[in-house]
């Protein structure tokens, strides 16, 4: 009775996951028939990270500034086109894959899903929208990089977007197109908040990323302690609930808000230390895995309010030479680049005014 159960419940498990697959094929042709100038934006989160939804937030907007029409595709509706063989249902239309830190062994489940994106489509126009790439140092990474690049470059019509420098020598001497543009992230506005700033925040990895150890934790508590006596509090870029695209916005400005409404943050994530910059707030960077932290720095290292510390010990003499007042972002200086990406995204998928 058991083994009868669960077979049923798998295949309408398998069922299910096929009518979702046609309802989604479905729904592109129409909205394909009511709008030529369509494309798919596929990766985009429905998971926690609030960093993942910011990027999807920033690149939304963008196509909205220059009229293109778009199909979103979440993580979570591509696993059930994979599973029922239809993302060869994209084949011949633009195709942009969001941004972020998918490239590479770190997050390998996210590398095998852009290849199988990129087999099941060598019709398409493919672009991928700002990206850190990286690879383990060893026998597994370097093998998957080559696997990776055979790939790609069998690809006529794929563009690749590198969000920093590393990454981007990393991509050019391996493929074809590739430029360097800033994440996208940065390219929302100043984020002001009218609430009275008080003491501090620290928002810390727990994931693969993480390199501090529980020493240099310690450390790093004690550091804020002493700066903000019984007045230093954790938080996160990551909830632990999904969120819905229709709640994207919503949970982008709630972190702005709560980033903006204390002194200091110290963190080691990236979308903490950029949302740190939009919102003026002062901010100690601590490095990470990846090179997307320092690398992302370079863009914004001319803001005062934004530090990065080697030591950890540091921290409270570089918190006391940052300014407390008159901090303001502007992407100004950034923003040619991010007309050169709109620019590229209409000429490369052919869009038409």
């Amino acid at each position: 009775m058991g083994k009868k159960f669960l077979y049923l419940r798998r295949l309408h498990g398998h069922i299910h996951n096929f009518m979702q697959g046609f309802k989604l094929r479905k729904d592109f042709k129409r909205q394909f028939k009511e709008n030529p100038n369509t494309v798919f934006l596929l990766m985009t989160p429905e998971h926690g990270n609030i960093g993942d939804h910011a990027i999807a937030l920033a690149e939304t907007r963008m196509l909205n500034e220059i009229g293109i029409n778009y199909i979103e595709i979440t993580g979570k509706q591509l696993s059930v086109m994979e599973w029922s063989h239809q993302l060869w249902a994209m084949n011949g239309f633009p195709i942009l894959v969001t941004g972020g830190g998918n490239l590479g062994t770190l997050w390998f489940s996210l590398e095998n899903r852009f290849r199988n994106i990129i087999k099941s489509n060598p019709k398409s126009t493919i672009v991928c929208l700002p990206n850190t790439i990286y690879y383990e140092k060893d026998v597994h990474g370097m093998k998957e990089f080559e696997n990776s690049k055979q790939i790609y470059n069998r690809h006529k019509n794929l563009y690749l977007y590198a969000r920093e420098r590393t990454s981007y020598e990393v991509m050019k001497a391996a493929y074809k197109n590739v430029k360097l543009i800033p994440d996208v992230v940065l390219s929302l506005p100043a984020y002001k908040s009218n609430e009275e700033r008080q003491g501090c925040l620290l928002c810390l990895r727990s994931d693969c990323e993480k390199t501090r150890t529980t020493q240099q934790e310690s450390l790093l508590v004690s550091q804020c302690e002493s700066l903000f006596p019984g007045n230093v509090q954790y938080t996160d870029m990551v909830v632990n609930h999904n969120v819905s695209i229709a709640q994207r916005e919503k949970m982008v400005m709630e972190k702005l808000e709560e980033f903006s409404s204390v002194k200091l943050v110290v963190t080691d994530r990236l979308h903490g230390m950029i949302f740190c910059a939009i919102s003026g707030t002062p901010c100690i960077v601590i490095n990470s895995k990846s090179p997307k932290v320092l690398g992302c720095y370079n863009w914004i290292k001319d803001l005062p309010y934004i530090k990065v510390v080697d030591n950890i010990s540091d921290i409270k003499s570089v918190y006391e030479s940052i300014p407390k007042t008159g901090n303001e972002y502007s992407n100004n200086e950034l923003n040619n680049y991010y007309e050169e990406l709109k620019n590229d995204i209409k000429s490369l998928i052919n869009y038409n005014d």
